[in-house]
């Protein structure tokens, strides 16, 4: 079982979108759901696989950084 924290899109380059995780750390993945600067995202493999919302992120955030 693989596990993931939410992603935020930085930008896009050509077929590559940048992304950065909570700790600022930065990635390049495709995808292969219809993304925008400013969603959050899952990546699996270097691929963004899934999209989620606002929402979603924060209740997960909170899991991994409980008492913020």
């Amino acid at each position: 079982m693989c596990l993931t924290i939410p992603k935020k899109v930085i930008s896009k380059e050509g077929d590559f979108f940048v992304l950065e995780n909570p700790k600022g750390d930065r990635q390049k993945a495709k995808s292969i759901v219809d993304l925008k600067v400013g969603d959050w995202c899952f990546t699996q493999q270097g691929v963004i696989t899934v999209k989620l919302e606002k929402e979603e992120v924060q209740e997960i955030l909170k899991i991994f950084n409980p008492g913020r």
